[in-house]
């Protein structure tokens, strides 16, 4: 009987498989396809309990995102159908931009400011003090805040499927798998911001686009068959 070990009994084979298996996980992790190694060890929480979380703006700057409670599927299909009909374009595009939503949030009807305008003989005991009966509505600071961009992930599609966006101007994504898991991979040059969805969770990612130019979001985590086709376009201009 021969006293050599097998190839795979061999410490070097075997030392060789571990750290090629720890480097692969450590691929995946990265690329958003596994949890990390605190997801693992930590108690698991339900999505309701993780709080919201912004990653920083900038071409991939900050996190991945976070889960955070909100609306379920059919009430943020109904507020992304919303978003695309106040702001479609005629070319199919999403145009959102802080002047076209002060617009429309600013457009009360006369009815409705005169009922809620200040009474004079109660503001000022019967005297006019010049502010009175002022009917005018205080323009809100419409850029103290990221422009909010709904978006849905479904086999095999995202909606809208293409946004037009203005370069430099601050925008919080906010994404939701319908269906099954999926990802959103957000290129930037070389690089890219990649985003984890999980069903039913909305999660949300503060993006500023620096340079105009066109941006491609693909699926990162597979999801049958149409998983290749699974895009939507970013424009910023």
């Amino acid at each position: 009987m021969s006293n050599l070990s097998h190839l795979t009994t061999r410490r070097g084979f075997v030392a060789a498989l571990g750290f090629g298996g720890v480097s692969l996980y450590g691929l995946w992790v990265g690329y958003g396809a596994a949890p990390g190694p605190a997801a693992l060890f930590s108690p698991s929480e339900s999505a309701d309990d993780q709080p919201a979380a912004h990653g920083g703006g900038g071409h991939g700057e900050g996190g991945h995102g976070a889960g955070a409670a909100g609306p379920d599927a059919d009430a943020f299909r109904a507020e992304v159908e919303n978003f695309i009909a106040r702001f479609g374009q005629d070319d199919g595009s999403v145009y959102p931009r802080h002047e076209a939503m002060a617009a429309v949030e600013t457009a009360v009807p006369a009815t409705i400011m005169a009922a809620h305008a200040p009474d004079p003989a109660a503001a000022g005991h019967g005297h006019d003090d010049g502010h009175a009966g002022q009917s005018e509505a205080t323009a809100p600071d419409d850029h103290a805040e990221p422009l909010s961009i709904p978006m849905i992930a479904e086999r095999w599609f995202y909606e809208p499927a293409h946004l037009r966006l203005d370069a430099g101007t601050p925008y919080r994504f906010r994404l939701m798998a319908t269906d099954i898991a999926h990802g959103a991979s957000i290129q930037f040059g070389r690089g890219s911001r990649m985003i984890r969805l999980r069903p039913g969770t909305v999660t949300e990612v503060d993006l500023t686009f620096e340079k105009p130019g066109s941006y491609l979001v693909y699926c990162t985590v597979y999801c049958g068959t149409g998983h290749d086709a699974m895009q939507a376009r970013i424009d910023v201009v």
